[in-house]
């Protein structure tokens, strides 16, 4: 009864509109704040006010839905009390890496650190809540496969438009590769975990901390390389984790 209710909602079409909707707000800020000739500060801000409504949207979505905050991840977190904070440990590694290797820009103004705080905080959360909250929620019905593989190909699909800012084909192929793979791990994880607040917090400073990178082409092709790795040998993990925990309750069973 509850699958074809579920069946009944049409959830990935829901599903679907939920990004789409999100994608064309923040272009029709970005077109908006290029029109008013505004530099890169004032884009940000345009940008971070179309996060920002989507945010209200998706939490008065979730406000009204019948279903508890903690069906869309948003539970209690006491790291220091759970195993499952050791899951995390690679994150920091990744939201670090870049700016480790590069180098902080340490000529941004506070204007611009402001506007990119501002903007990164809004995309976290938004598109956490999004692709691992209110999507995962609706095509619970439909197994954690279907949900991982859903979420990270429309993730990385929709962030492909950063990855067709490269310069060359090289950075264009490592850019596309990294969306879809970081939109797996973060299926994974929330897979694994059943926690979004991590997720929402990582995706802030991953963002944050790239941002303020000094910008070097030669020197984000090599980051984006190493990240892939990193992604790749991460996700092969929590597979395997995730593969241990199924085998082990159908034993229980």
């Amino acid at each position: 009864m509850k699958e074809h209710l579920a069946k009944k909602g049409h959830p990935v079409l829901f599903s679907l509109m939920l990004g789409i909707v999100l994608t064309l707000l923040v272009s029709v800020a970005s077109a908006a704040a290029s029109i008013m000739e505004l530099d890169d500060t004032g884009i940000r801000f345009a940008q971070a006010c179309a996060f920002f409504l989507m945010a209200v949207i998706v939490t008065v979505y979730m406000s009204r839905s019948s279903r508890p905050r903690g069906s869309y991840g948003f539970k209690r977190f006491e790291g220091a009390k759970e195993k499952r904070a050791l899951y995390y440990i690679p994150l920091l590694v990744i939201a670090l890496l870049q700016p480790a290797m590069a180098g902080i820009n340490t000529k941004l103004s506070w204007v611009e650190v402001g506007s990119i705080l501002l903007l990164t905080v809004c995309v976290g959360f938004t598109e956490e809540t999004i692709f691992r909250g209110i999507i995962r929620e609706k095509l619970r019905f439909k197994g954690p496969v279907f949900y991982i593989v859903f979420s990270s190909v429309f993730f990385g699909i929709l962030h492909m438009a950063n990855a067709l800012n490269g310069t060359d084909l090289i950075h264009i192929v490592l850019q596309v590769i990294n969306a879809l793979l970081l939109g797996c791990i973060l299926a994974l994880l929330i897979e694994t975990t059943d926690n979004i607040i991590p997720l929402i917090a990582f995706h802030f400073i991953y963002d944050a901390l790239a941002m303020v990178c000094n910008e070097n082409l030669d020197q984000e092709i090599l980051v984006v390389s190493l990240l892939n790795i990193l992604y790749l040998l991460y996700g092969i993990y929590l597979i395997a984790v995730l593969l241990r925990r199924n085998k082990a309750q159908s034993l229980s069973m």
